[in-house]
């Protein structure tokens, strides 16, 4: 386990469980885990490192958006001009702090962002001063969310359950 090949590791029955687990409630502790899966808790502990050390597992909180002020939440499809210069506009908008989402996709437009702001004048002024500055952007369509009945969170499966 230790000696996990971290390109290669796949991820075992127990590996699921502790994932499945820890998307159910992310703050579980190891102690509480063990007892659940009846093993050690230095086991759970190793096996939980491994998968953050291999970069399957990444900690981080989530925030529900409407309670910090962030309530106008937009799809931004992104055309660019060349396939060459898809990862530089990638880049620039991967460094804007209002993105939380960027994905390459297929069809006319070839990046996908999703923007969380305060307010629509707040993604105006994002459309102003980033969006229309950025070279090879030869254009963008906007779907705002008007309702998000669910927040990025899919179950951990195996393959063929």
């Amino acid at each position: 386990m230790e000696n996990a090949n971290t390109n290669n590791y796949q991820p075992d029955e127990i590996d699921h469980i502790i994932l499945q687990t820890l998307q159910e409630d992310g703050r579980k502790s190891f102690s509480d885990l063990a007892k659940e899966m009846g093993m050690a808790v230095s086991t759970i502990s190793k096996r939980y490192m491994n998968l953050v050390d291999c970069g399957i597992l990444t900690i981080v909180g989530r925030v529900e958006p409407e309670r910090v002020g962030l309530n106008a939440y937009a799809a931004i499809q992104v055309q660019v001009d060349t396939v060459a210069n898809v990862e530089r506009v990638a880049e620039e908008l991967q460094a804007m702090p209002e993105v939380c989402f960027l994905a390459l996709r297929t069809g006319d437009f070839q990046l996908e962002i999703n923007v969380m702001c305060r307010d629509n004048t707040h993604l105006m002024e994002i459309l102003r001063n980033n969006m229309d500055k950025i070279n090879h952007v030869r254009k963008y369509e906007i779907n705002m969310y008007l309702k998000v009945y669910k927040w990025g969170r899919s179950g951990v499966r195996r393959i063929g359950e």
